[in-house]
Protein backbone atom coordinates (compact mmCIF):
# COMPACT_ATOMS: atom_id res chain seq x y z
CA UNK A 1 0.00 0.00 0.00
CA UNK A 2 3.12 2.54 0.76
CA UNK A 3 3.94 1.87 -2.64
CA UNK A 4 1.15 2.50 -4.03
CA UNK A 5 0.63 5.69 -2.45
CA UNK A 6 3.78 7.23 -3.32
CA UNK A 7 2.93 6.59 -6.48
CA UNK A 8 0.08 8.07 -6.41
CA UNK A 9 2.23 11.35 -4.49
CA UNK A 10 4.07 11.75 -7.35
CA UNK A 11 1.47 11.58 -10.19
CA UNK A 12 -0.41 14.59 -8.38
CA UNK A 13 2.76 16.46 -8.09
CA UNK A 14 3.26 16.07 -11.59
CA UNK A 15 -0.83 16.68 -12.50
CA UNK A 16 -0.14 19.86 -10.13
CA UNK A 17 3.00 21.21 -12.40
CA UNK A 18 0.74 20.88 -15.49
CA UNK A 19 -1.67 22.26 -14.55
CA UNK A 20 0.06 25.45 -12.59
CA UNK A 21 1.13 25.87 -16.16
CA UNK A 22 -2.09 26.21 -17.87
CA UNK A 23 -2.70 28.50 -15.21
CA UNK A 24 0.10 30.76 -15.55
CA UNK A 25 0.11 30.90 -18.83
CA UNK A 26 -3.78 32.58 -19.04
CA UNK A 27 -2.10 35.18 -16.07
CA UNK A 28 0.87 35.87 -18.47
CA UNK A 29 1.80 37.64 -21.79
CA UNK A 30 2.31 35.04 -24.55
CA UNK A 31 5.96 34.95 -26.29
CA UNK A 32 7.02 32.28 -28.23
CA UNK A 33 7.94 29.08 -27.29
CA UNK A 34 11.39 27.95 -26.97
CA UNK A 35 12.79 25.61 -29.07
CA UNK A 36 14.09 23.75 -26.07
CA UNK A 37 10.71 23.25 -24.83
CA UNK A 38 9.81 21.12 -27.80
CA UNK A 39 12.07 18.60 -26.81
CA UNK A 40 11.06 18.55 -23.58
CA UNK A 41 7.67 18.17 -24.03
CA UNK A 42 8.11 15.22 -26.51
CA UNK A 43 10.49 13.83 -24.01
CA UNK A 44 7.89 13.82 -21.53
CA UNK A 45 5.56 12.41 -24.16
CA UNK A 46 7.84 9.30 -24.10
CA UNK A 47 8.34 8.75 -20.33
CA UNK A 48 4.79 8.63 -19.86
CA UNK A 49 4.33 6.41 -22.63
CA UNK A 50 7.47 4.18 -21.52
CA UNK A 51 5.99 4.18 -17.93
CA UNK A 52 2.57 2.81 -18.99
CA UNK A 53 4.03 0.31 -20.65
CA UNK A 54 5.98 -0.43 -18.09
CA UNK A 55 3.09 -0.92 -15.75
CA UNK A 56 1.04 -2.56 -18.60
CA UNK A 57 4.11 -5.54 -18.22
CA UNK A 58 6.18 -4.60 -21.45
CA UNK A 59 10.02 -4.70 -20.21
CA UNK A 60 11.20 -1.55 -20.34
CA UNK A 61 15.37 -0.58 -20.02
CA UNK A 62 16.11 2.72 -17.57
CA UNK A 63 18.10 3.45 -20.53
CA UNK A 64 15.06 3.71 -22.72
CA UNK A 65 14.06 6.60 -20.51
CA UNK A 66 14.95 10.34 -21.54
CA UNK A 67 17.10 12.14 -20.17
CA UNK A 68 14.39 15.08 -18.68
CA UNK A 69 17.05 16.57 -16.27
CA UNK A 70 19.08 17.21 -19.11
CA UNK A 71 16.16 18.41 -21.24
CA UNK A 72 15.63 20.91 -18.43
CA UNK A 73 18.87 22.25 -17.99
CA UNK A 74 18.73 23.08 -21.93
CA UNK A 75 15.54 24.73 -21.37
CA UNK A 76 16.49 27.12 -18.65
CA UNK A 77 19.59 27.90 -20.45
CA UNK A 78 17.52 29.37 -23.17
CA UNK A 79 15.20 32.39 -23.31
CA UNK A 80 15.48 35.63 -21.31
CA UNK A 81 15.22 35.08 -17.57
CA UNK A 82 13.39 37.86 -16.39
CA UNK A 83 10.25 37.16 -19.15
CA UNK A 84 7.75 36.22 -16.69
CA UNK A 85 5.87 33.24 -18.88
CA UNK A 86 9.25 31.73 -19.36
CA UNK A 87 10.32 31.79 -15.70
CA UNK A 88 7.38 30.06 -14.93
CA UNK A 89 8.03 27.32 -17.26
CA UNK A 90 11.36 27.06 -15.96
CA UNK A 91 10.09 26.47 -12.26
CA UNK A 92 7.13 23.74 -13.14
CA UNK A 93 8.85 22.09 -15.69
CA UNK A 94 11.58 21.51 -12.46
CA UNK A 95 8.53 19.92 -11.12
CA UNK A 96 7.31 17.82 -13.58
CA UNK A 97 11.05 16.57 -14.08
CA UNK A 98 11.46 15.84 -10.34
CA UNK A 99 7.78 14.02 -10.37
CA UNK A 100 8.51 11.95 -13.62
CA UNK A 101 11.95 10.97 -12.36
CA UNK A 102 10.57 9.64 -8.90
CA UNK A 103 7.71 8.16 -10.83
CA UNK A 104 10.26 6.36 -12.88
CA UNK A 105 12.04 5.15 -10.08
CA UNK A 106 9.14 3.78 -8.28
CA UNK A 107 7.42 2.84 -11.49
CA UNK A 108 10.36 0.22 -12.20
CA UNK A 109 10.97 -0.80 -8.25
CA UNK A 110 7.25 -1.92 -8.58
CA UNK A 111 7.97 -4.03 -11.85
CA UNK A 112 10.82 -5.63 -10.38
CA UNK A 113 8.91 -6.27 -7.51
CA UNK A 114 6.55 -7.78 -8.88
CA UNK A 115 8.05 -9.60 -11.59
CA UNK A 116 10.92 -11.09 -8.52
CA UNK A 117 7.94 -13.02 -6.89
Amino acid sequence: MNQLNALLASSHRFVHAVMALEAGWLHTAAVPARTAFFTFAADVEKTLELLAAALRGAHVQLNEFPDLREDHRVLVQSGDQKIERYALVNVETDRIVNSLNTLREQVIARVRASTAR
